[in-house]
This record gives C-alpha cells, sequence and structure tokens, in this order.
C-alpha cells in the first residue's frame, strides 16, 4: 500500500472511532510498526491528527451526523467488539432451522455467523464472498451467490447494474447489518450496497437486523428501511434506555444478549 493511500485509510479510522492504537492501524495497513509511527508524525505534522501514548486521536473538525459513503475495509471491521459480534451472531444463527432458505447479507457481524452454521442445513443466499467461501469449505449447507463484481475492501459481490438476481428468490428470514438505526429507521452509507439490500429485504418474510448497541441513534446518509420492515433486532445489553423504548414503541422484537 502507497504512502497516501495508508494516511487516507488511517484518516478514515480515525473519523469513525476518533482514536486507534498502534497496532491496530498496523493490522490494517499491513505495514510495519516503524512504518506506521512514521505516518503518525507525518500526520501529525499536518494538524490532522495528535499522537498519544499507544496510538493517535484525530484533530479535524467532527463530521456531520450523517456519515460520508466512506466505509472502512471489512478485514478492520470484523475484529472490531469481536465477542459481542460472536454473541449476537450466535443468537441470530440459533433462529435458523434446517431446511429453511436464509438469505444473509454480507457484513462484519453476520460474518460471524458462519461459525455457528457449520453444522445446519441451510439454503443460504449471500452477496458476500468471506461468508460463502467459509460456508462453502466448511459446512453442509447449500450456497447461492448472486453474480457480479468481487469488491475485495468489503468483500462483497455486487452488480453495478442491476440487483433482479434476488428477484428469484424467496426467504424465510433476512440477517442484514446496518450502519445506525434511529427513530426514522435503519440506514446505511453504500450507494451501491443499499440498492442490493433492499431487494434483498424484499425477497424475505422477516428482516432480523444484527447490530451492536452503539449503533442506536446513528445514522448513515442513505435510508434502508423503516422500522414497518423490521421483525426483529439483536443486539448487546448495552442499548440505552431511550433507544430500547424507541424499538417497542415501532413494534420490533428486541433480542439481548
Amino acid at each position: 500500500m502507497l504512502e497516501p493511500e495508508r494516511h487516507e485509510l488511517i484518516l478514515r479510522v480515525l473519523r469513525q472511532g476518533r482514536f486507534a492504537s498502534v497496532l491496530d492501524i498496523v493490522d490494517l495497513v499491513h505495514c510495519s510498526e516503524a512504518t506506521v509511527r512514521r505516518d503518525l508524525a507525518k500526520l501529525e505534522a499536518t494538524g490532522k491528527l495528535r499522537r498519544v501514548r499507544g496510538g493517535a486521536e484525530l484533530m479535524e473538525a467532527p463530521v456531520d451526523s450523517v456519515e460520508p459513503t466512506v466505509q472502512l475495509p471489512f478485514e478492520y471491521r470484523k475484529g472490531l467488539l469481536l465477542e459481542t459480534k460472536r454473541l449476537i451472531a450466535r443468537k441470530a444463527a440459533s433462529l435458523c432451522t434446517d431446511g429453511e432458505t436464509v438469505i444473509i447479507d454480507g457484513g462484519s457481524t453476520t460474518f460471524q455467523m458462519v461459525e455457528f452454521l457449520r453444522e445446519a442445513r441451510l439454503k443460504i443466499i449471500t452477496n458476500s464472498f468471506a461468508i460463502a467461501e467459509v460456508l462453502i469449505k466448511h459446512s453442509q449447507n447449500t450456497v447461492i451467490l448472486n453474480g457480479g463484481i468481487v469488491y475485495p475492501d468489503s468483500q462483497l459481490i455486487l452488480d453495478p447494474f442491476h440487483e433482479e438476481g434476488f428477484h428469484n428468490y424467496s426467504a424465510t428470514k433476512v440477517f442484514m447489518g446496518v450502519y445506525g438505526i434511529d427513530d426514522l429507521g435503519a440506514t446505511n452509507t453504500d450507494m451501491l450496497l443499499i440498492k442490493t439490500e433492499r431487494a434483498m429485504i424484499e425477497r424475505g418474510r422477516e428482516l432480523i437486523i444484527l447490530m451492536d448497541s452503539s449503533k442506536f441513534n446513528r445514522r448513515g446518509n442513505l435510508m434502508l428501511c423503516g422500522f414497518e420492515k423490521i421483525h426483529m433486532i439483536i443486539t448487546d445489553s448495552g442499548i440505552p434506555q431511550q433507544q430500547r423504548e424507541m424499538v417497542q414503541a415501532n413494534k420490533v422484537e428486541l433480542l439481548l444478549v
């Protein structure tokens, strides 16, 4: 990865979490610790970040609450809040019954479902190269992939021209992650992905959202769907009381792990 690409990726991480450790950045950019420290020194000299003990924090003004369309790479996101994501994914997998046809959207939390579906006997439709690869190698599930371009950053397979492939299927459940949920419903940030996700939602009887509690009251810049489309939300017990009441007021089932 070239230096300008590393710098942009470091700033993208900081814009999401305000702080990142040196070791996290090493894993993200696949460079030595010495290289990362030099990158941080150069970015600090431009006033974009400040080096602190063990890492760096953002110096830029906070972005608007409606986030930009930039997503962090899948390989980085899947390691964040890993234990929480595994608990959520395990609960989601427990809702599946052998013989069902389900849709699993690509994402860092839905990816964790694969570990708990190894012994299942499902028909699984997915747009995730990462999910499909694991399930094909390590399970007896039938895996159906939609056609399109493989995007290495997100590990998703998306068709930039149409999403009609999903119209040929019917599923009992759709498992999906989102960027955030607030009083208007579920949002995301990727213009190409959201078209596919809307098509997925229309092909399932139940939409089940998998998300950690930090995503409540956070809004992406693209509307995915309102609460009327959501059957259930699986999240951790860190969800604030106000958000619990919001979900319940919208008649959405809430499962806590």
